[in-house]
């Protein structure tokens, strides 16, 4: 089943993207966006906003966001891995 979304990218233009896991850090309360274009295979990481009912995607620019980013998908990777195993 696909999950996508249809968010305003940085130039406000609306783009539809496969949703691949939505986490939330209860410490932030921040909603982590893993995603990839449609038709796209690479994997992106994003905050994600919602005013009414439109999705924004923040970019990621604090370090420490991005290791806990880098640690939800280790941990990701290493869970499906598991489950093919």
């Amino acid at each position: 089943m696909e999950n996508r979304l249809v968010v305003k990218n940085a130039d406000g233009q609306e783009e539809t993207i496969e949703v691949i896991d939505i986490v939330l850090d209860n410490e932030t309360g921040k909603k982590y966006l893993f995603y990839h274009p449609v038709d796209a295979e690479d994997i992106y990481a994003a905050i994600l906003r919602e005013a009414d009912t439109t999705y924004f995607l923040e970019a990621i620019t604090d370090d420490l966001e991005w290791e806990l980013v880098e640690e939800i998908l280790s941990n990701e990777v290493k869970i499906e891995g598991d489950k093919h195993e």
